[in-house]
């Protein structure tokens, strides 16, 4: 027979000693240790119950009750409001006895209206950079079309995208970092958004002004970081609401292209069509924002992480960063790397990759099989992560570098840049082109989704709202690094030859 230990021994007659104090309103309520039963007393209540239950499990396993955890669970498992929670001292003593709170209940989600205006904003969050890089044809070929000489005509519509992603994402890096850390302790602001959208709106006024002429970064990265921000201090699926819109802006911008394109063949109306679509979601966006900030649902946490943050306002403390940091830093690495390895293939590489045999019009290979195909599988990506939890927090960071080392060269093997390159086509098939897409996105979607969902389950409460900017600008640091690593695909296709190919069946390996 085991015997129990001292601590066990201890916890025993603690538990007892609870047991006879049936009629105690408050915790130091007078103890009437060893006091017999009469017919005044009340009937044992729940609480009871549940430390009666406690002390039998106590006795029955003495012998693997180390440290305090059942001794702890006998405590927090009451329903009583008033129960009788006691801490005991690491020399074994009885501390005084305070009351243990029941755990506020959030307020239900009515018709996933959070939800559904998450992904509104998400929408949002997105969509000036995907009205520019959608608009690869629009700037290529009729906006550079007539200025400068050929030979910078030629390096700038090469390198456009390359461009307009470092253009992009410098102001998105610089005002994602000042909006983490000059920032107050609760961290995201939902006027910043509003302040943010509208300047948005007002760039993308302006970007349809210049289309009608022969001739919005920062406010995009404020914006975004702050809706992380936002979206971590809610329940996991909330943060891939987020997600799930900044991808299907993707597919709203592909689509609003294409229907831009068959609606008129000048491009100067097609370009004032599909700036007026991006503009129309920014208005939804900013006015779903203010219902946002007034529901129960949200507000509900929002309080919460306040409070907690409550202490820290009143003694003016910073929030530790390199402890946030430390205890993130895969999901920081696995989101950076797998966006610098997309980034370096999407737009640049894939959009210069021209069809060979697929029965489908030029004008719309690029639109239709590279951006629509692109986005609409970022979609589908990352839906299976509310369930499919692979990679682990663990391993997801390897997992993110075995895919980049094989998606960084497998498009420039595409029939990319046919005209130009020195070394043969070695996928020659339309069809090993859009497979290769469709991996690309799903990927993408699925370990930064585990990834933004993983971060906040990893920091404390008053933690997860600076947490989730801090992903948020290694997102911004992956699409930068990868805009800049995108100037090797033409160098290398261009130069590493010894000839120039023309690209036919001869040259290319039917894969």
């Amino acid at each position: 027979m085991v015997m129990p230990s001292d601590a066990d021994k201890r916890k025993i007659s603690f538990l007892s000693t609870m047991l006879n104090e049936r009629t105690a309103t408050y915790c130091d309520a007078p103890v009437q240790q060893h006091q017999q039963p009469n017919s005044n007393l009340l009937k044992p209540t729940d609480s009871e119950m549940k430390l009666q239950d406690s002390f039998n499990l106590i006795r029955i396993e003495s012998e693997d009750a180390g440290s305090n955890g059942i001794y702890n669970k006998a405590c927090q498992e009451g329903d009583h409001p008033q129960a009788y929670a006691k801490e005991m001292n690491s020399n074994g003593s009885i501390s005084k006895a305070s009351a243990q709170v029941p755990e506020e209940i959030p307020p239900r989600d009515k018709w996933n209206t959070v939800q559904i205006i998450l992904i509104i904003q998400g929408l949002a969050t997105l969509m000036p950079w995907n009205m520019f890089i959608n608009a690869k044809s629009y700037f290529e070929n009729y906006k550079l079309s007539s200025n400068g000489t050929d030979q910078e005509i030629n390096d700038y519509k090469t390198n456009f995208m390359s461009y307009i992603t470092i253009c992009s994402m410098v102001p998105s890096v610089i005002f994602s970092v000042l909006n983490t850390f000059i920032t107050r302790s609760s961290g995201a602001s939902p006027a910043r958004i509003v302040a943010a959208k509208i300047i948005m709106i007002i760039l993308l006024a302006m970007t349809i002004v210049l289309a009608c002429l022969d001739s919005s970064s920062s406010a995009t990265s404020v914006f975004q970081n702050n809706l992380f921000g936002i979206g971590s201090v809610l329940p996991g699926k909330y943060i891939n609401a987020v997600l799930i819109g900044a991808n299907s802006c993707g597919i709203l911008t592909s689509v609003s292209q294409i229907i831009s394109i068959a609606i008129s063949s000048d491009a100067k109306i097609s370009a004032i069509i599909y700036f007026s679509s991006g503009i129309l979601i920014l208005i939804i966006a900013l006015i779903t924002n203010r219902i946002f900030q007034r529901l129960p649902f949200y507000r509900f946490y929002s309080d919460q992480v306040s409070r907690e943050a409550e202490p820290r306002k009143e003694i003016n403390v910073r929030p530790q960063y390199w402890t946030i940091f430390k205890k993130i830093w895969k999901m920081c690495f696995t989101i950076w790397f797998t966006f610098t390895t997309t980034i370096v293939n999407f737009p640049n590489t894939t959009g210069d990759v021209r069809r060979i045999h697929f029965p489908m019009s030029d004008t719309y290979w690029i639109p239709v099989m590279c951006f629509l195909n692109f986005n609409t599988f970022a979609v589908v990506g990352t839906l299976p992560s509310r369930r499919f939890k692979y990679p682990t927090v663990k391993y997801i960071w390897l997992v993110a570098i075995i895919r980049g080392l094989i998606c960084i060269p497998f498009f420039m093997f595409c029939n990319y840049l046919p005209e130009q390159r020195t070394f043969p086509v070695y996928f020659s098939n339309d069809y090993v082109y859009i497979i290769g897409i469709v991996l690309l996105a799903l990927t993408n979607a699925h370990l930064t989704t585990l990834s933004f969902q993983y971060g906040p389950t990893l920091l404390k409460s008053d933690e997860v709202v600076i947490g989730g900017m801090m992903l948020n600008i290694f997102l911004y640091l992956g699409i930068l690094s990868g805009g800049f690593l995108s100037f090797l695909y033409p160098y290398i296709v261009k130069n590493v030859g010894s000839s120039t190919l023309v690209n036919d069946d001869t040259d290319a390996l039917n894969f």
